[in-house]
């Protein structure tokens, strides 16, 4: 009983996607304050909708803090603090919606959800192995570089102040060449893992999870459309 409420509450992929899909264009395209209100509230919604209350919670307080360094700060600064808390408050809060977006397709769904939705919708093989894979290499790019990071930092390395001030390039260099490495084998494991499971073959596979869309996920896909079609068309 559980399980089959936690489906019916749980957005599917495709509507996440469309989330996604539309908060790029929104972006992208510039948005007025009230669309910006409307596209990270749905995005809230949808956080709450995958049980990830804390991360909404967040969310919610990063954008009036936002807000309010916008409306009171920035008009009584000058020069480079001006600027500073310009980007800060103005620039990155209008990106919230796409980093919360881009945080609900790659840490919410697993690879098997997106492959299933995929074939249910009977795209050919060759979009959806791409897909597939570029939705877990974001993750476990994020763990690779997280473990290079604390490997540093046990060797007193990481990327503190006064390292980032005294030795900027060896930190990049530390940094940079062990990451782009791991990312190196990391695609060569995913190609060979796609092999073996047989994804390169015609033949249809068959996938544990069955997805099918629900109420929930055509209202959250109409309203990802609506919202795009408000910016573009004003």
């Amino acid at each position: 009983m559980n399980r089959q409420l936690h489906r019916r509450f749980h957005p599917d992929p495709r509507s996440k996607l469309a989330l996604f899909v539309a908060a790029c264009l929104c972006v992208f395209s510039g948005m007025t304050r009230m669309q910006e209100i409307v596209l990270l509230l749905l995005c809230i919604i949808v956080l709450l909708l995958c049980k990830k209350a804390g991360r909404a919670v967040a969310v919610v307080l990063l954008f009036l803090l936002m807000t309010l360094g916008d409306q009171l700060l920035v008009s009584r600064l000058s020069g480079v603090a001006q600027y500073a808390v310009l980007l800060i408050c103005h620039v990155l809060r209008f990106l919230l919606p796409l980093a919360v977006s881009f945080y609900l397709v790659t840490k919410t769904v697993m690879v098997g959800a997106y492959i299933s939705a995929f074939t249910a919708m009977r795209l050919p093989g060759v979009v959806v192995i791409p897909m597939a894979v570029m939705f877990r290499f974001v993750p476990t790019m994020t763990e690779e570089w997280q473990a290079v990071s604390q490997a540093l930092r046990l060797r007193g390395l990481g990327a503190t102040g006064i390292n980032s001030i005294l030795h900027p390039m060896r930190l990049l260099e530390y940094l940079l060449v062990p990451f782009l490495l791991q990312c190196s084998e990391v695609v060569d494991e995913m190609s060979a893992a796609v092999m073996a499971r047989g994804f390169d073959k015609d033949r249809p596979r068959t996938n544990y999870l069955e997805l099918k869309l629900g109420v929930l996920d055509g209202v959250l896909i109409l309203a990802s459309l609506a919202v795009t079609v408000w910016n573009l068309a004003f």
